[in-house]
């Protein structure tokens, strides 16, 4: 029987890895760090994070950690990822596991963590399948801890392929293949329901743009035509626009110029971002 096809678009090797790294840099002034405001930091001994990929958030949370209140051998950093492809070979006082989110996490984790962050898994399963992974998560943090879930807003994406013929055919090729699969169109909204049906307190919802904000415009644009240029193809072939790979680096050619073009007039395409914290009960 054959393996199902995974739904994560991405790749998980070296040159995807420095990607992410890249993004994870942007993504922390796009969100003003990697810890929101509405987080008490006085307290936290035990920090996760989960869809840790190449561990990037957890080691610039550490530092953070170190640096404000000292380093400190009862301050414990684990990250959590379904492969360790992406896992760093010197983790340097972090702890790395593979994790589904999917599935019961060992009853070493259980209701361990006083903070646990998770970032961009919209791509990796469908809006339908969020409560659930919520939940799952929510089973590591520690009562009166905190979850923090950051998301990516496509319904901006969309909106604005009426208003610019360069951006509208790749924009349309993402978001049908949003749709195709499921994914959630506004996953912070999502993500601020599922928060709320697990009963967890104080929760807050605060959206970040990139568009409009000069002092990100360039990274903006560099890490957009990363991410579009890299995937398209693939896009392309699951959607069946191309028959194979090859095809489908020939029709995405045309889209990455228009793109380029964009760009150089000193636009970004209006992709959008939300912050969801909330606290676990007592």
């Amino acid at each position: 029987m054959e393996e199902p096809q995974e739904m994560y678009p991405l790749g998980r090797d070296e040159v995807e890895s420095r990607r992410l790294n890249e993004q994870h840099k942007f993504l922390l002034d796009v969100v003003d760090g990697a810890i929101d405001r509405d987080v008490p930091l006085d307290n936290i001994s035990a920090v996760a994070d989960v869809a840790t990929g190449t561990g990037i958030w957890l080691w610039d949370a550490k530092q953070m950690f170190d640096q404000r209140f000292g380093k400190s051998p009862l301050r414990s950093y684990h990250g959590f990822d379904i492969s360790a492809a992406q896992f760093p070979s010197t983790p340097q006082g972090i702890e790395l596991s593979v994790q589904d989110v999917f599935q019961p996490f060992p009853a070493e984790f259980l209701n361990r963590f006083d903070l646990v962050h998770v970032r961009l898994m919209v791509t990796a399963f469908p809006e339908s399948k969020l409560q659930e992974a919520v939940e799952n998560v929510l089973t590591i943090v520690k009562p009166g801890g905190y979850l923090q879930w950051v998301e990516i807003d496509f319904s901006s994406v969309e909106a604005q392929t009426n208003r610019d013929a360069r951006v509208a055919p790749g924009s349309r090729y993402w978001m049908r293949f949003v749709d195709m699969n499921r994914m959630s169109r506004c996953a912070p909204d999502a993500l601020f329901n599922a928060f709320k049906n697990t009963g967890l307190m104080d929760i807050t919802k605060k959206p970040f743009h990139i568009r409009g904000r000069d002092e990100l415009r360039e990274r903006a644009q560099a890490w957009q035509m990363q991410f579009f240029a890299g995937i398209m193809p693939l896009v392309l072939v699951r959607l069946g626009v191309a028959g194979d790979m090859e095809e489908a680096a020939r029709m995405a050619e045309p889209i990455r110029r228009d793109l380029e073009r964009y760009f150089e007039d000193g636009e970004v395409v209006d992709t959008r971002f939300g912050t969801v914290v909330g606290q676990k009960p007592i």
